[in-house]
């Protein structure tokens, strides 16, 4: 169950990560207008260009998580 539940958690951080990337500004204004402590995720919607390169290091390194987890064997 640990290892389903952690490459689900990989999965959505490679999810994210490219969303970051591909479409930096529309990915985080879904997050400016959620509740009041998302609000300094606009920060991010300002910066363009740091939230493409923390995207993909996010999705590199859920890539990176899944690729460490063990095969299971079903």
């Amino acid at each position: 169950m640990a290892v389903r539940a952690s490459e689900l958690a990989a999965m959505v951080m490679i999810g994210d990560g490219v969303l970051g990337t591909v479409m930096p500004e529309r990915h985080v204004s879904r997050w400016i207008l959620g509740p009041q402590r998302w609000r300094p995720m606009r920060v991010f919607a300002e910066r363009p260009a740091l939230t493409r390169a923390l995207g993909a290091v996010e999705a590199a390194v859920g890539m990176w998580w899944a690729a460490r987890l063990p095969a299971t064997s079903r």
